[in-house]
């Protein structure tokens, strides 16, 4: 706990199994916010992503990065990180949903 909170992170221990107990809070100046409101698609959600400050933990962020999410069954959810101004390769998996509501779905997304 004290190591996690000399960063300046957030300490919660929980009972929830393999759920973190130490994480950035959300005003934490690294990591991603969201830009504009989510756009609905046809399978699911559209959200950009802007890089929070110039700081790094990793070095070569991509900035803006999109965050596509797609309800494909009741079950199962996908979701994709890309960067919208540079194709990159992809694995060439094709995994076909029906593609549900999300009033049909046994999980929540929350923006």
């Amino acid at each position: 706990r004290e190591v996690c909170e000399a960063r300046g992170c957030t300490w919660c221990s929980t009972d929830v199994p393999n759920a973190p107990w130490c994480f950035f809070p959300e005003n934490s100046p690294y990591g991603y916010a969201r830009s504009g409101s989510a756009e609905q698609t046809d399978k699911g959600w559209r959200v950009t992503l802007n890089k929070r400050q110039t700081l790094s933990l990793f070095g070569n962020d991509i900035s803006p990065v999109v965050l596509e999410v797609e309800f494909q069954t009741k079950d199962r959810l996908r979701f994709r990180l890309y960067d919208p101004n540079k194709q990159r390769f992809e694995v060439p998996l094709k995994i076909d949903g029906p593609g549900v509501t999300a009033e049909e779905a046994n999980y929540e997304v929350e923006f």
